[in-house]
């Protein structure tokens, strides 16, 4: 089967000029694939993935909504995976549509409803697979914590600010629990670090609970903001029989952070790395799309994307002054308005000055712009062997 190219024909739509900057980011992609992500196999192994696509893709920070160019990438990068845990997905599906559109017809996901509240973020978690090796096994489920079980925080008892969702799979011989989290950030100490340690050991303590009773394996990947190997988060994973794929790396833009993982607890002999020296890795997108060396080729965009915010703070501005000058506010709601007055006129002029700034513009692309339009995480993978014939028939002989 090897693995499966995008559908490249909504090229045809693009001008010329962002057609051909697109299509060599897309060879440039398809290199540093090809020597750095195992080929697909139509049977013997399985690449399995985990991306946090950033804000999957509602603007809602006014950074710009994706274009038919990046959801060409993360296409090229997604179709690399057998199957793929994402991440942040947001509550307008259409996007999650387009990127399927460009996958093909034998790509499906499974995703789970918005969480609801502050910390839900209004994210959703989900699974995109290709139904000619993965096969979806009926079973999926928001976990839910037993009381005995909820989330410390102080003296707060609480479920998990976004709800792992798992499903059950199977490729080849493999079948697998597949869970993804996106685990509650907080502060790096204190009640609300320590939180976020809770909510890593209350899913893999409700796993190990789960993985005892049956005869699947267990996989749990995703964003667990964990601040590296050893620390407290780390720990929880590891306390509670999970195998980690060690993130040397870092899965962040400039990979000084190690917020994502891939996790096991597997069943006998039946964790295989296909290849042991290198079966897994994360893969740095950023040396192929959206470099420095490209910020010339996107100055419009970002501009575009500059002035549109600074149309949103006029708005904001606008609005403000108005309450302002009507009066008959109360002094409470006075003082309010009066800050978010200033605020906007803060935003204007902070916005208004990169915006004649060439090198402010390009900070902005580095630092934000970019993330927005592809991610601010990296996505990470492992091949794993499953097929488990030949021990089965040595198993027979006994």
């Amino acid at each position: 089967m090897g693995w499966a190219m995008p559908f490249y024909h909504p090229l045809k739509t693009m001008n010329q000029v962002d057609r051909r900057r697109t299509i060599a980011g897309i060879e440039r992609l398809r290199a540093a694939l090809d020597a750095n992500i195992p080929e697909r196999t139509d049977s013997r192994t399985l690449i399995l993935g985990t991306w946090n696509l950033r804000n999957f893709d509602d603007n809602r920070f006014g950074n710009g909504y994706r274009t038919l160019e990046d959801f060409t990438y993360i296409a090229e990068i997604c179709a690399r995976f057998d199957v793929i845990a994402l991440q942040e997905i947001c509550d307008d599906l259409q996007p999650l549509k387009e990127l399927m559109r460009l996958l093909g017809h034998w790509y499906d996901y499974i995703i789970t409803d918005v969480t609801e509240g502050t910390g839900g973020n209004g994210e959703r978690l989900g699974f995109v697979y290709d139904t000619r090796k993965v096969q979806f096994k009926g079973v999926a489920g928001e976990i839910v914590l037993p009381d005995s079980q909820l989330i410390k925080d102080g003296e707060r008892t609480l479920q998990f600010s976004r709800t792992p969702f798992m499903c059950a799979f199977q490729a080849g011989w493999f079948k697998f629990e597949f869970a993804t989290v996106h685990i509650y950030f907080g502060n790096d100490s204190g009640q609300k670090y320590r939180r976020r340690v809770s909510e890593i050991d209350g899913i893999a303590k409700f796993l190990k609970k789960r993985a005892k009773a049956s005869d699947s394996n267990y996989i749990l990947v995703g964003d667990f903001n964990i601040k590296a190997a050893g620390s407290d988060g780390f720990n929880a994973l590891e306390k509670n029989g999970f195998t980690v794929a060690l993130n040397h790396k870092g899965s962040t833009k400039d990979q000084t952070k190690f917020y994502d993982q891939i996790s096991f607890l597997t069943r006998k002999d039946e964790l295989r790395p296909a290849n042991p020296d290198h079966f897994h890795d994360v893969f740095q997108f950023f040396d192929c799309i959206f470099r420095e060396e490209d910020f010339p080729a996107h100055r419009a965009r970002v501009k575009e994307t500059i002035r549109d915010k600074l149309a949103g703070f006029a708005e904001e501005q606008a609005e403000a002054q108005g309450k302002l000058d009507a009066g008959e506010l109360s002094s409470a709601a006075t003082t309010r308005w009066q800050k978010k007055l200033q605020t906007a006129q803060d935003n204007i002029a902070m916005w208004s000055a990169r915006l004649d700034s060439d090198t402010d513009l390009k900070d902005y692309y580095m630092d934000d712009w970019r993330t927005f339009h592809a991610s601010d995480h990296l996505p990470l993978w492992v091949e794993l062997e499953i097929d488990f014939s030949d021990a089965y028939l040595e198993k027979l002989k006994e």
